[in-house]
């Protein structure tokens, strides 16, 4: 028969209060696990979403279409249109590039100037100060890099030189080139930094084409789904690369992966910190209360009483250790939300936390410390009380 359950939790919190110092320990330990498992993966969940935010939202998208073989797309609108009726794409975005220089005080940068549609919902870059493109064929975006090296700040006049030619041209004359002056309207970071971004209207009008295209940049609601996306339309389009981004970027993808890794790691460690030291605390708890449970034997409490009342410690313990570790994640988390750990050209590793992921690891650790707990509530239960209170044991 079972023993009341009100006795049981009775005499586990009468146990743990009996022994102050220990208890403590049991409980800061499991806190420990619980502030450091919850912080360290709304970390990583961050960097993970910063890094696919900066490079794919706010980079050459889920998936890039570019020419094989020809320096342009030529037949722009219809692919967008085809692309756009794809069930998972929710925005097709053509980008324009050619070969330019940027001059500024006798300075110069040569790189190749990407034309964009300022008001398309994803853009391939972020800007870090100043205003965002307006479609005014006179502003320009700078790299963060490209304008320290220029010396440029927000609202200078640069002098653009752009090759005007949609062909490839063996010999270049004067009238090869435009020269535009330009207003700096605005700073991009982080994969942009090296880069300069126009209107895509004012490209294809200087060079005559308002189809151009050097590739169209594909988003979707959900990153993981862009090498079905990929997989979709690569058949049925030849002469085009349709890449995802886990494909025109390994660096990306590894990262990625590693980054999911570590967070696998974290959770590890997170149980590993509140397991151990509950199983050796509790154990050597037991050792010391062999009289106690001897006592307890002889006043008719079975096995099942003895191993169910230090499970009962067990449970208490690590329900108090999950609570205080939350409280203590939980106003940590929000420090390093006000105080991001990382904070670079725009790229700024916030942590993210769920509610699922917050209920998943007090979850895991709740019931990782329970288990630890079964093991001595286990040896508790088969110590041999006539022998402890003759003092043999």
């Amino acid at each position: 028969m079972f023993l009341d359950l009100r006795i049981t939790l009775f005499l586990a919190r009468r146990s743990l209060l009996e022994s102050p110092f220990p208890t403590a320990l049991l409980i800061v330990s499991i806190a420990i696990g619980v502030a450091f498992q919850i912080p360290s993966t709304a970390n990583l969940n961050g960097f993970r979403a910063e890094l696919l935010s900066q490079s794919v939202d706010s980079g050459w998208g889920d998936v890039r279409v570019r020419p094989t073989r020809a320096a342009y797309i030529y037949d722009t609108s219809a692919l967008i249109k085809k692309f756009s009726s794809h069930a998972y794409v929710t925005e097709a975005t053509p980008v324009l590039g050619t070969l330019a220089e940027v001059r500024f005080r006798g300075i110069a940068n040569n790189f190749t100037v990407l034309g964009v549609d300022p008001h398309a919902r994803y853009q391939p870059y972020r800007v870090t100060s100043g205003r965002p493109l307006d479609g005014g064929k006179s502003a320009m975006l700078l790299g963060v890099s490209v304008a320290r090296r220029l010396g440029v700040a927000v609202g200078d006049q640069v002098e653009l030189r752009i090759l005007l030619s949609s062909q490839p041209r063996l010999v270049l004359d004067d009238e090869g080139y435009g020269i535009y002056s330009m207003t700096v309207s605005g700073f991009v970071g982080f994969g942009a930094s090296d880069q300069a971004f126009v209107t895509r209207a004012f490209l294809t009008e200087e060079l005559g084409n308002d189809e151009l295209a050097s590739a169209v940049l594909l988003h979707t609601a959900d990153h993981a789904v862009a090498s079905i996306v990929a997989a979709d339309l690569a058949p049925n389009h030849p002469k085009l690369e349709i890449h995802s981004w886990m494909d025109y970027s390994p660096y990306l993808r590894s990262t990625v992966r590693a980054v999911e890794t570590l967070a696998r790691v974290a959770w590890l460690m997170g149980i590993l910190a509140a397991g151990i030291p509950v199983l050796a605390l509790l154990y050597i708890n037991t050792l010391h209360r062999r009289r106690q449970i001897g006592l307890l034997s002889a006043m008719g409490f079975s096995h099942t009483d003895v191993f169910v009342l230090f499970l009962a410690q067990a449970l208490l313990l690590a329900a108090a250790g999950t609570l205080l570790g939350g409280i203590c994640a939980l106003g940590l988390v929000r420090y390093l939300v006000a105080h991001p750990v990382f904070d670079w050209h725009s790229f700024v590793v916030r942590p993210v936390l769920s509610m699922r992921d917050l209920a998943m690891t007090l979850g895991i650790v709740l019931v990782t410390a329970v288990a630890a707990g079964t093991y001595p509530a286990w040896r508790a239960a088969r110590l041999n009380p006539s022998k402890i209170l003759r003092g043999i044991e």
